[in-house]
């Protein structure tokens, strides 16, 4: 009897081991499926070329190679700009209300630091999620699109406009006069749009008051 018992308990073992693993997987996991959608690629991927969406993904690290070097000659005008000429100075929420703006430019040309006089930059709503920029006086006309592109930057797609306070020639009609970069908030109420190139084109964007909106134009 109990060489038969053995034998029988030991054909059904591997019975039972099964059952009881069986028993220990959690049916709500039984045949079931996770299927993760991939994220939308934004919207200005499929408005750029090749060249310059590169020259996006590399502005962070020219930036930062441009902004050390001004810095060893400008020290001190570096500091006064404050979070306008740093690198890394980007926030969260870089969404720019539509409206007038007091705009200036600094520009970063082989370590050497140029000023601009003040002038009025003007924010569109526009339907959809891009926002469009103009610069209204001055001889360089940056015109386009800003379109979101994650928790803190909005990239610009745009071109050298011919009249101040248009932004009819749009990006890609014109590569002479074609323009990228990215725009970022700095600080309250305090944005910038940084412009790569041969030189850097930086430009900080603070509203006019509300009660000015209707003149400042």
């Amino acid at each position: 009897m109990s060489r038969r018992f053995n034998a029988a308990w030991l054909a059904i073992a591997p019975v039972l081991a099964g059952c009881a693993h069986k028993t220990e997987t959690p049916i709500a996991s039984a045949g079931a499926t996770v299927t993760v959608e991939p994220a939308p690629e934004p919207a200005w991927r499929t408005a750029i070329d090749k060249p310059d969406a590169a020259r996006i993904e590399a502005l962070p690290a020219a930036w930062s190679a441009a902004w050390a070097q001004a810095g060893r000659r400008n020290a001190t005008a570096m500091k006064a700009e404050g979070e306008l000429l740093k690198p890394d100075a980007a926030l969260d929420h870089p969404a720019l209300p539509p409206g007038s703006y007091k705009c200036r430019s600094v520009t970063i040309a082989r370590g050497v630091l140029r000023k601009s006089p003040p002038f009025f930059c003007y924010i569109g709503s526009e339907t959809g999620e891009r926002i469009s920029f103009t610069k209204q006086t001055g001889s360089a006309l940056p015109g386009g699109w800003l379109y979101p592109d994650g928790d803190r930057r909005y990239v610009f797609l745009g071109a050298n406009q011919k009249r101040p306070g248009t932004a009819t020639l749009g990006y890609g009609v014109d590569k002479t006069r074609d323009l990228i970069g990215v725009a970022e908030r700095v600080g309250p109420f305090r944005w910038r749009l940084v412009l790569p190139g041969p030189s850097f084109q930086v430009y900080e964007l603070t509203p006019v008051p509300f009660e000015q909106q209707g003149a400042s134009g």
